[in-house]
């Protein structure tokens, strides 16, 4: 059953055990009467749903942040319980399910409640992913999908190692032959990437993987964004 595991002050995450890949979902309490921020959300659980909703008092907001197009599963039981008003996702996640009841457009000068806190940038010029990175400035931890990759592989299953050899994301920190091809415009892409270089972090969560908290992990992200 996947519970909070808490990083730092207000900062959590949700990493439960896969056959294949899995994914991290991100949830940081906020300062208070702005509520709680739940990023790339996981398979919905009653008992985790619980310990979010004790993280702030019920008349502040729950945040659903969808970061990416290839992030779009786990979420319709999240949208029945958050409203739209406080859903937020980029264009393509929303062109792909124009059905799905999310409110808020993650565009490079959309402005949330949340902006001031938990700043973000879309990585343009890969349209088809719309990638948004994030950081959380009280703890200084960049937020990232998939864009960056940091699987240690040998415990993994032997599909799973498979593809990660494949895509060119085995053994720790790296970017993937997939997520690069489909970066269509790199001058685009490039100038996304400056801006998130120069936000002050020396923390990094990634959709896929481990915690990258030492600054030789945190210089070799920075490294592996340059190289796109």
């Amino acid at each position: 059953m996947p519970t909070l595991q808490p990083l730092a002050p207000d900062l959590f995450e949700v990493d439960p055990p896969s056959k294949f890949l899995g994914h991290r979902m991100t949830v940081l309490r906020l300062p208070e009467g702005h509520g709680v921020w739940i990023h790339s959300p996981v398979a919905f659980d009653a008992a985790l749903w619980a310990e979010l909703e004790a993280l702030a008092p019920p008349e502040e907001p729950r945040h659903l942040v969808i970061p990416s197009r290839t992030h779009d599963l786990h979420l319709a039981e999240w949208l029945e319980r958050i409203p739209a008003a406080t859903t937020y996702a980029p264009p393509a996640l929303q062109k792909a399910h124009p059905d799905w009841n999310v409110g808020q457009t993650l565009t490079p000068d959309f402005r949330a409640p949340w902006s001031d806190l938990v700043p973000h940038v879309c990585l343009m010029g890969a349209s088809r992913v719309s990638e948004v990175a994030f950081l959380h400035t009280s703890t200084k931890t960049l937020i990232l999908v998939d864009s960056i990759f940091n699987v240690p592989s040998p415990k993994k299953p032997l599909l799973t190692r498979l593809f990660l050899k494949l895509d060119g994301a085995a053994g720790g920190i790296s970017t993937t032959r997939v997520f690069r091809f489909l970066v269509k415009d790199k001058p685009a892409f490039r100038a996304s990437v400056a801006d998130i270089l120069a936000w002050d972090f020396d923390r990094v969560l990634v959709g896929h993987g481990a915690v990258i908290d030492d600054p030789q992990g945190v210089a070799e992200v920075r490294a592996a964004l340059q190289r796109y």
